[in-house]
């Protein structure tokens, strides 16, 4: 049915939560903000929607508005993934052994 084929259609664009903890300073004074930003679909009747959980730490200034610390995380998050999907690239992939017909 028509219907059905429409509820069950995959939401391209998750949901997007960034949770960010206290700010810490390093021995050479620079601030670093450390993060999650997590990445939910919608899952379906019976199954769960898959989801991303990103930790990270942003370098921050301590002048930052709120709008420009959110895109520090969100941009020290896509530097975490490109790096987890460059690392993936590398990654053996095992082969299938070829299995003969037998007659």
């Amino acid at each position: 049915m028509p219907g059905e084929l429409e509820q069950q259609k995959m939401v391209a664009k998750p949901e997007l939560s960034i949770t960010a903890d206290e700010p810490h300073k390093d021995r050479h004074g620079q601030s670093w903000s450390p993060a999650r930003v997590t990445l939910t679909w919608p899952g379906s009747e019976s199954l769960p929607g898959p989801s991303v959980q990103i930790s990270l730490v942003a370098a921050i200034r301590g002048d930052m508005t709120v709008t420009e610390l959110r895109a520090a995380h969100i941009e020290a998050a896509h530097d975490v993934l490109n790096a987890a999907l460059l690392s993936l690239e590398g990654v053996p992939t095992a082969k299938r052994a070829k299995q003969g017909v037998r007659r």
